[in-house]
């Protein structure tokens, strides 16, 4: 998958995630540890994306296997899940994993319900 495909499909479950915690109640502007994952279609560039995810600010988590056999990685933040961070955050990293050959997988987090 290219690119643009990639993103425009990253947009759209965006928008499920985002709508799918507003919908819980969730208080998408409260920061909270955001998990992001991506999948390694060639290990040759991994250290110079872990420098570069960790220059972010992203702590890196842990590694896995996928079904594919693709190594992949868990990283995280703490951000705020409304759909403009969201989207400019998703948007900054698929191109730049893109460029370390690595594809992203997505992102999870919980509901944060303030009463």
């Amino acid at each position: 998958m290219n690119t643009k495909a990639l993103e425009e499909l990253q947009l759209a479950e965006n928008r499920h995630m985002c709508a799918a915690l507003v919908a819980s109640g969730d208080k998408s502007d409260v920061a909270r540890k955001v998990v992001h994952k991506l999948e390694f279609i060639s290990e040759y560039k991994k250290a110079d994306l872990v420098e570069e995810l960790e220059e972010k600010g992203f702590t890196i988590n842990e590694s896995f296997v996928t079904e594919e056999g693709y190594n992949g990685l868990l990283f995280e933040c703490e951000d705020k899940v409304d759909i403009e961070t969201i989207e400019t955050l998703t948007l900054e990293l698929i191109p730049l994993l893109d460029e370390h050959d690595a594809r992203y997988g997505g992102w999870t987090t919980e509901s944060v319900n303030v009463i």
